[in-house]
């Protein structure tokens, strides 16, 4: 009894076989071979399997991520990344008499990372479910930290990343994303060691603190 190679199985599974060649598979599968009916099944499952492979792939953009992430964790220098410092929190000023707070509630941080200032500005809308961040990065000592290509990088409190901008030739930038409770926010500076901004409670009515 004939029976093929495995060369001729992954042409006929695919179906990029001589035509001559699949008719005599075809023939001799139904005259009732059961290893060769074993065999085509079992080539075209693989074939079903790799030709779905392309959908378990990753966005390229949350690969360019992680990958930039990963990078700056495995940096060979002891200390491959600045925690930044809260220096301002809007949320522990006093609210000016008779004033109350909208549907829109606003609250500024500032932050210094070794002369490097953060500064953000939060803007919570109950009624969307979304925060817009609009923030920039400045240099203490005047040099234009925009010049050297900033990157902006959200991530949620269990390291996923959330979404990601670059700054403006003024160090601003923006983004827009669904509220969530506590996030954290790196600034890669071209040349320069990357910030961390350390996680924020965005709920004024939980405990109002950065750890």
């Amino acid at each position: 009894m004939k029976h093929f190679s495995e060369e001729v199985w992954t042409d006929f599974a695919r179906g990029v076989g001589p035509v001559e060649t699949s008719r005599e598979i075809e023939t001799h599968i139904a005259s009732g071979c059961l290893p060769c009916a074993t065999v085509c099944g079992m080539w075209t499952k693989v074939y079903s399997i790799a030709a779905n492979e392309p959908s378990f792939t990753p966005p390229d953009g949350v690969v360019r991520m992680v990958k930039l992430e990963f990078a700056t964790s495995q940096s060979p220098q002891p200390s491959p990344w600045m925690l930044a410092r809260l220096v301002f929190d809007s949320l522990g000023q006093p609210l000016t008499a008779g004033v109350r707070s909208g549907d829109s509630e606003s609250r500024q941080l500032m932050f210094d990372a070794e002369g490097t200032m953060v500064d953000l500005v939060l803007d919570t809308r109950p009624e969307s479910g979304k925060i817009s961040l609009v923030g920039q990065v400045i240099d203490k000592g005047g040099a234009k930290v925009a010049a050297r290509q900033v990157a902006v990088i959200l991530w949620t409190e269990t390291g996923q990343p959330l979404a990601e901008t670059s700054a403006n030739e003024f160090g601003e930038f923006q983004l827009e994303f669904a509220a969530q409770d506590r996030l954290r926010l790196s600034v890669q500076i071209a040349g320069c060691k990357p910030i961390r901004i350390p996680p924020v409670n965005l709920n004024p009515d939980k405990v109002r603190s950065i750890t």
